[in-house]
C-alpha cells in the first residue's frame, strides 16, 4: 500500500465518524508546538472515533492560507470564519482580560450555539487536556483500516508525518533549493540548540553538553546544526575546531524571539518557515539527533525518525512535554 493509498484510508475512516472536532491551528505559538498539537489532536480523535477537521485560516504564520501555503491541502478542512475568534487553546481563553461576563457569552453561549447550528462537537478548547495529558503518551491503536495492532503512539505519529508531511510544489521546490546549499556525507550527526526566548521556558544546556554525546555517536566529525542563533555556530567552531559544522542559519539570526517574530510581515515569515523545514529535513536525515525532548522540534523529531535515533539531553525517552 501507497502512502497516499494508506492516507485516503485514514481520510475515509474519519469522514464516517459522526461526532466532529474543528482544531485550530496556528493560533500564537511556534510552528512546532501549533503541529505536535495538531497531530495528537488527530490521533485522539481516531483512538475516539471523532472526525478531525483542520481549521487554519487567519495562522500567525499564513502567507495567504495556512497549511496550503507549505503543504498539499489537508483532506478534511474547516473554513468557518467563526473559529478565527472563538476556537482557541483553553489557556488563551482563561488568560484573556475580557470582562468575565464577555467571556461567559463569547466561549460559553456563542460556542454552543455555533455547535448546535453546524452540528460540531468539540471545539480545540474542549479537548485540549485530554490529547495534552501525559498517559495519552502510552496509548495504543488498533485500528485494522489503517495497519495498526496494538501501534504504539510513536509508531502511529511516524505514519502521519510520513503521510501529511508533503509540500506543495512552490514550498517543496524552494526547501529543496535551500537544501542543496547544504553539502554533507552520506553520514552525519544533528544537533538542536536553540537560544532567543527558550531560556524563559526550560533549562538551557553548555555546547560541552551536546558535543560529549556527538563525539561518541558521530564517526566522521560531521554535524549539522539546527539553531536560531548563529552565536551558537560561531562558538562550535572556535571550540572544535577537529569538526565540520553546517547549518542554515544565517549570520544574522542571533536568537528567535516568537513575540518580534510574529509581528514580521508575512512574506518574512513565510520565507522563515521555509528555512525552517528545510533545516528540519536536513536534522531528520542524519544519522543521530541530539537535541532535547523539552524542545517541541525535539519532541517532533522523536516521533518523526523514532527515540532510537535520538538522543535528548533532558530525558531518556521520549515525553509529551507540557505547555
Amino acid at each position: 500500500m501507497t502512502t497516499d493509498e494508506w492516507l485516503n484510508r485514514y481520510y475515509a475512516l474519519n469522514q464516517s465518524f459522526s461526532k466532529r472536532l474543528i482544531f485550530r491551528l496556528g493560533v500564537d505559538s511556534g510552528f512546532f508546538s501549533e503541529y505536535n498539537n495538531m497531530l495528537l489532536a488527530l490521533l485522539y480523535c481516531l483512538k475516539h472515533g471523532i472526525r478531525f477537521e483542520l481549521y487554519s485560516d487567519h495562522t500567525h504564520f499564513a502567507l495567504r492560507d495556512g497549511w496550503n501555503d507549505f503543504f498539499v491541502p489537508f483532506g478534511a478542512a474547516n473554513t468557518q470564519r467563526i473559529n478565527k475568534d472563538y476556537n482557541l487553546r483553553p489557556y488563551i481563553i482563561e488568560q484573556s482580560k475580557e470582562a468575565p461576563l464577555q467571556k461567559l457569552v463569547k466561549y460559553c453561549y456563542i460556542t454552543a450555539a455555533y455547535k448546535l447550528l453546524f452540528g460540531v462537537d468539540y471545539l480545540t478548547q474542549d479537548l485540549w487536556a485530554h490529547h495534552r495529558n501525559p498517559s495519552f503518551a502510552h496509548t495504543t491503536f488498533t485500528i485494522p483500516e489503517l495497519g495498526f495492532e496494538q501501534t504504539p503512539l510513536l509508531e502511529a505519529t511516524q505514519w502521519f508525518i510520513k503521510a501529511l508531511w508533503n509540500y506543495n510544489q512552490p514550498s517543496g521546490q524552494a526547501i529543496a533549493q535551500l537544501t542543496q546549499t547544504v553539502v554533507l556525507p552520506a553520514e552525519y550527526i544533528s544537533l538542536h540548540i536553540r537560544a532567543g526566548d527558550k531560556f524563559t521556558e526550560t533549562k538551557m544546556y553548555d555546547f560541552s553538553e551536546y558535543m560529549v554525546p556527538a563525539t561518541r555517536f558521530s564517526a566522521n566529525q560531521t554535524a549539522f546544526v539546527m539553531t536560531d542563533d548563529y552565536t551558537v555556530v560561531e562558538q562550535l567552531r572556535k571550540q572544535y575546531t577537529d569538526w565540520q559544522f553546517h547549518t542554515l542559519c544565517l549570520p544574522s539570526e542571533r536568537g528567535y524571539f516568537h513575540k518580534a517574530f510574529v509581528k514580521q510581515d508575512r512574506q518574512a515569515k513565510y520565507q522563515h518557515h521555509l528555512q525552517l523545514f528545510a533545516a528540519i529535513d536536513i536534522t531528520a536525515g542524519a544519522t543521530k539527533f541530539i537535541g532535547t525532548y523539552n524542545s517541541n522540534p525535539g519532541m517532533y523529531m522523536g516521533m518523526r525518525i523514532g527515540p532510537e535515533r535520538c538522543f535528548c539531553l533532558d530525558s531518556d525517552e521520549w515525553v509529551l512535554i507540557q505547555l
